[in-house]
């Protein structure tokens, strides 16, 4: 995550009148607060109390949600707040909808449904340098030495964690690069290989995540396909759990 502040994010409540608005006003909170000025419910500078932090934002969203009327509740253009617990890494996304629903999704990073872009060395966000982890594979035919380079490009680069290893094999059919919780700088080794690999011979994906908790918004994948590197951010949030798809054969009746 890109800021460590806790929480972050507003929900845009609408015009109320002046009694809901007093109300509003009045509500006891700790994290959150009604701008009158924005109709808006705004993080607030928080003082830390003994009660968890998800606990609190959560019960003040519901307090200042639960005081406006069922008519007016329809009407909240909606927003989200996000937490992120530093010492687990978790980060929550509470999001009122246009009319008022609510609903609660942990993060769980997802390339599935992500968007691509082709990456051509434009500046891009990524993990901070020193906590950059990566796994993946990648393929290529290159010059002879190409092995050699690359391993010693991923040793000087190295960062401060120890954990984590790579391997790469040479042969007459190229260059086999694995990466498994590897801290070494992403973009010199995507582009060590990019530059290293005969045209159109690249292939294999490299994940960017961290090794501390957190900083999930700045993961990134890799992919080396058709002579083309592509790049994408994983999609953090599902709207709508999984289910389980529907059996081929229609359930017999059980009685």
């Amino acid at each position: 995550m890109r800021s460590h502040l806790g929480c972050t994010g507003s929900v845009d409540l609408g015009p109320f009148g002046p009694d809901t608005q007093k109300r509003l006003e009045q509500i006891a909170a700790n994290w959150l607060e009604y701008s009158p000025e924005s109709s808006s419910l705004v993080v607030r500078h928080v003082q830390p109390d003994d009660v968890p932090p998800l606990r609190e934002v959560a019960g003040e969203l519901l307090d200042f949600l639960h005081t406006v009327s069922d008519a007016e509740r329809a009407q909240i253009p909606g927003g989200a707040l996000y937490y992120q617990d530093e010492p687990t890494g978790q980060y929550v996304r509470m999001k009122v909808w246009k009319g008022g629903f609510l609903t609660v999704a942990w993060a769980r990073p997802d390339y599935a449904r992500a968007q691509w872009e082709p990456f051509r060395n434009q500046p891009v966000t990524l993990v901070f340098e020193p906590f950059q982890r990566l796994n993946g594979s990648v393929t290529f035919e290159g010059h002879p030495n190409a092995a050699d380079d690359l391993r010693r490009i991923i040793d000087k680069t190295s960062g401060q964690y120890s954990q984590g290893d790579y391997a790469i094999s040479s042969s007459i059919r190229g260059v086999e690069v694995t990466l498994c919780d590897v801290n070494v700088d992403a973009l010199t080794v995507v582009n060590a290989v990019r530059y290293m690999a005969k045209a159109n011979t690249l292939k294999g994906e490299i994940d960017v995540s961290s090794f501390r908790a957190g900083d999930l918004e700045d993961y990134c994948r890799f992919s080396f396909r058709a002579g083309e590197t592509w790049m994408a951010r994983p999609i953090l949030w599902s709207d709508t759990p999984n289910t389980p798809e529907s059996p081929a054969d229609p359930l017999s009746r059980a009685a």
